[in-house]
């Protein structure tokens, strides 16, 4: 009834389409990722530019400033020279103004009283007289002019030594400005080959993610296809079973007999002991008529029975015969809504022809917990449960598993 392609494949089809969605997930978020990177890249280039024009901007400005360091030491270099003039004319005039005050002094303080009381000729005298008088007058300006010059002088050096540390301090600040530009710069590149390196891995790990998914889909896809035409092929054999068992004569008008009775269903027990150590105990999940014998051929002659069909009535409770894990709980083509358990050690029971599910896939059950209500789903024409035990995916007698 039902084939081992079909629960492997079921199964394996389950996990793939979860893995698929957690690929699609993960790509959806590394997608929002790249997106973000290329906009904190866009953030940084444009710091980057920014940066760079600053750099650009103090780099003229200190080209203008070298300019006008260069006039600067022009000037300074004129003064200087003016500096350097002044100093030789003070020379000059104290050399000229010793010259004098040696020749006055060679001559006496007294020389005019002494000229006015020599009794020589009075012309000459008064001559003599305008003389000093001139001489005293050219002493007094050259005094004069030397202090001038003494003053002009220490008024050249002060200009000089202003400009000078003027100079050196706005070329110190703009030399700092300018490295600390640069080194701003220098951090933002990194920081923009950084996310540059980032984008270009996330663009590769993109492209192998959509791989993947574009693979993985296939399979999915593939693997649906497989248990369709699985399910196809029982659904047509059980159309088969049903048409041949319509066209079989009734043998004097009779009804099918049952080729058994079961009265007992799985009461609630738990055991430590692995399912194995279980045989013999057990009992059937349901009370019913056992309308076929495990191996015995079909009415349709195509397969020989994996399992039993129990004919019961319609909304009864279907037990589970001990504890497992629900692995496989929806409608499948064929067989209705089925409920496969697994019960460990590689033993599976299978419910099927449900009118419906008590349980999801997950959920952990017991020994007589109900699990499904009796119907004839899935194109059944009696009313009843079908089950079947396997264990490695080889189907197994139940019958030599209950009391």
């Amino acid at each position: 009834m039902l084939g081992t392609p079909l629960c492997v494949g079921a199964s394996q089809a389950d996990r793939r389409q979860s893995e698929l969605e957690a690929l699609k997930r993960r790509l959806q978020t590394l997608q929002q990722e790249f997106r973000d990177t290329q906009a904190h890249r866009r953030e940084a280039a444009d710091e980057l530019r920014h940066s760079e024009r600053a750099i650009s901007s103090a780099v003229s400005q200190l080209r203008q400033l070298d300019s006008k360091r260069q006039r600067a030491q022009n000037e300074l270099l004129v003064l200087t020279q003016q500096t350097e003039a002044t100093s030789a004319r003070i020379r000059q005039q104290q050399a000229h103004l010793a010259l004098a005050l040696r020749a006055a002094y060679q001559r006496g303080q007294g020389d005019a009283l002494k000229l006015a009381l020599n009794g020589e000729d009075p012309s000459q005298t008064t001559r003599d007289l305008r003389y000093l008088a001139h001489l005293s007058r050219a002493q007094h300006a050259m005094i004069k002019a030397l202090r001038a010059d003494q003053a002009r002088l220490a008024e050249l050096q002060q200009q000089t030594a202003q400009e000078s540390t003027r100079l050196a301090q706005v070329q110190a600040a703009r030399e700092f400005e300018q490295k600390k530009l640069l080194a701003d710069k220098q951090a933002r590149e990194q920081v923009l080959q950084k996310l540059s390196a980032q984008i270009r891995q996330q663009g590769r790990e993109i492209t192998r993610l959509k791989r993947d998914e574009r693979s993985l889909t296939e399979l999915v896809e593939r693997l649906n296809r497989l248990m369709a035409q699985q399910a196809e092929r029982e659904a047509a054999r059980a159309r088969a079973a049903r048409q041949a068992q319509r066209k079989q004569p009734a043998e004097a008008g009779q009804a099918r007999l049952p080729v058994a009775v079961n009265t007992s269903t799985p009461q609630a027990f738990r055991s430590n002991q692995p399912f194995s150590r279980l045989k013999g105990s057990l009992h059937l999940p349901v009370a019913g008529e056992l309308m076929n014998r495990f191996g015995t051929p079909r009415v349709d002659g195509g397969v020989s029975w994996k399992g039993l069909f129990i004919r019961a009535n319609q909304g009864a409770a279907v037990k589970a015969i001990a504890a497992g894990q629900v692995v496989f709980a929806e409608w499948l083509r064929g067989f209705g809504n089925l409920i496969i358990l697994d019960h460990g050690e590689g033993y599976m029971s299978l419910y099927s022809n449900n009118e419906s599910l008590y349980k999801q896939v997950g959920e952990r059950v017991q020994a007589g917990d109900a699990i499904a209500a009796v119907g004839n789903s899935g194109g059944q024409p009696d009313t009843g449960l079908y089950f079947e035990m396997r264990h490695q995916s080889r189907p197994v007698n139940p019958l030599q598993w209950v009391k």
